[in-house]
C-alpha cells in the first residue's frame, strides 16, 4: 500500500493534480501513437486570443501563467524524492507552451494551452530526453485555472475530482521569496492538492496532503532564471572510411526556446573536425525537411531532399556507412530504434540500396567507439 501511495504522489507532482486514472511519466498510456507531427522551429511567440474572456474577471489568467521562453525554474521538495524538479521551456507559440520537467527519476514534457478564459494541460509524455515539437499534440484535456479569477470559481475534472479557486491574494512563503498567490485547490477522493500561482512567475508552490494525514509532499520554487537555455549533449556518428569503421563525437549545445532541432542536426552532420579524415555525412545542399514519430512502433521517419543521393558520390561501402551514421544519429537522439529515410517524401532508393514499404534501417551502435580512441 505504501508503494502505491508513493507512486501516486509522484504522478501528482509531475502532472499537476492528474486524477487517479492518469498514468505516470513513461507509462504506456502516456506513449500513444503520435503520427504526422512535423518537427519545426519558430521564433514567433504570440499572445493567446482571449476575446471571449468573461467580463466578470478582474484578473487576467495569463498573468498567472506567463508564456515566456528561455526561463529556467528550480523547485525544492520535501516528503518525496520526486518532489524536487526543474523546468525549461521547449516551445512557445500561438498561446501554447511546451515545458520540460526534470526530476531525479525522469524527464517528461507537458503542453499547456491558454484559450477562452481557461488554462489547460493538453498533452503529457514521460521519458522524453530529446526535444520534439508536441505543441499540436493532444492526449489530455485538464483545466488547471479557469476564469473568472475570483474565489469560488470551480469546475470538475474527468475523474470526478473538483478544482476551485480558494484564494486570490494568499500569502505564502517559498525559498525564492514571499508572495501573494492565486490558490487553486483540487479535492480528490483520498487527497487534497493546493497549487499556488504568482503573477509574472507562474506556479511557485504545490502542497499535497493525504486525507488520512499520513503524507504531506511539498514542492516550492527555489530559483527562477531568465535567458537560460536548456543544455544538452548530442551524439553524432561519422564514417571513418580509411579505417573501415564508424565513430561518434559528443557535442554540447544550448537549446534556446523554439530551437529548430532538425536544422541543428543537419548542420552538424555536414561538418567534421579539421584534419580528422572523417567523412561528412551530408553534403552542403542536403536539407532535412521534416520528421514524423510513431511512438507505438518506435519508428522515426526523416525526410531529406534528393540531394542526399545526387551529391553523395560514394561507392556502396561508403554509402552504407553514411546511412548507418544517419540512422544512429537520428534514431539515438529521438530514442527510436527504427529509422525510415525518405527523399522528397519517397522511400530511399539509390543504385545500391532500395528501401521497400514496411522496411527501415535499425539503430546499431555496438562496437562503435568515440573519435580519437
Amino acid at each position: 500500500m505504501r508503494k502505491i501511495i508513493l507512486v501516486t504522489i509522484m504522478c501528482l507532482l509531475l502532472f499537476t493534480a492528474c486524477g487517479a486514472k492518469d498514468a505516470l511519466p513513461g507509462s504506456d498510456s502516456d506513449n500513444g501513437q503520435i503520427n504526422n507531427q512535423q518537427e519545426q522551429g519558430t521564433n514567433n511567440s504570440q499572445e493567446p486570443d482571449n476575446s471571449s474572456r468573461s467580463e466578470e474577471s478582474e484578473e487576467k489568467l495569463e498573468d498567472y501563467f506567463p508564456m515566456a521562453g528561455n526561463v529556467h525554474m528550480v523547485y525544492s521538495g520535501e516528503g518525496n524524492e520526486y518532489a524536487e524538479y526543474e523546468t525549461y521551456v521547449d516551445y512557445v507559440k500561438d498561446g501554447v507552451m511546451q515545458v520540460r520537467y526534470i526530476n531525479p527519476g525522469t524527464t517528461s514534457v507537458k503542453v499547456y494551452k491558454l484559450s477562452e478564459g481557461e488554462l489547460k494541460e493538453v498533452f503529457a509524455h514521460g521519458e522524453i530526453y530529446y526535444r520534439y515539437d508536441y505543441t499540436s499534440s493532444v492526449n489530455r484535456d485538464e483545466i488547471l485555472i479557469k476564469e473568472p479569477i475570483k474565489e469560488g470559481t470551480s469546475w470538475l475534472l474527468a475523474d470526478g475530482s473538483s478544482r476551485s479557486i480558494t484564494g486570490v491574494n494568499k500569502g505564502i512563503k517559498t525559498p525564492a521569496g514571499d508572495f501573494e498567490a492565486l490558490e487553486i485547490t483540487t479535492d480528490m477522493e483520498n487527497s487534497v492538492i493546493k497549487d499556488y500561482y504568482v503573477k509574472g512567475i507562474g506556479l511557485v508552490k504545490t502542497v499535497y496532503n493525504d486525507k488520512n494525514g499520513e503524507y504531506t509532499v511539498v514542492s516550492e520554487l527555489e530559483k527562477i532564471e531568465k535567458d537560460v537555455p536548456f543544455k544538452q549533449i548530442i551524439r553524432f556518428y561519422y564514417p571513418d572510411f580509411m579505417k573501415d569503421r564508424i565513430v561518434y563525437i559528443d557535442k554540447e549545445f544550448q537549446l534556446e526556446t523554439n530551437k529548430d532541432m532538425l536544422s541543428l542536426l543537419e548542420e552538424q552532420l555536414k561538418s567534421v573536425p579539421e584534419n580528422s579524415e572523417l567523412t561528412r555525412v551530408l553534403t552542403p545542399n542536403v536539407k532535412i525537411q521534416g520528421c514524423q514519430i510513431d511512438e507505438e512502433k518506435s519508428i522515426i521517419t526523416v525526410d531529406f531532399t534528393s540531394d542526399l543521393i545526387n551529391e553523395m558520390n560514394a561507392g556502396s561501402g561508403l554509402e552504407l556507412m553514411i546511412l548507418k551514421s544517419i540512422t544512429n544519429t537520428i534514431g539515438e537522439y529521438y530514442q527510436k530504434d527504427k529509422v525510415v529515410i525518405t527523399l522528397d517524401g519517397k522511400l530511399y532508393e539509390s543504385g545500391h540500396v532500395l528501401l521497400k514499404s514496411g522496411e527501415y534501417f535499425r539503430v546499431d551502435t555496438e562496437g562503435i567507439t568515440e573519435h580519437g580512441k
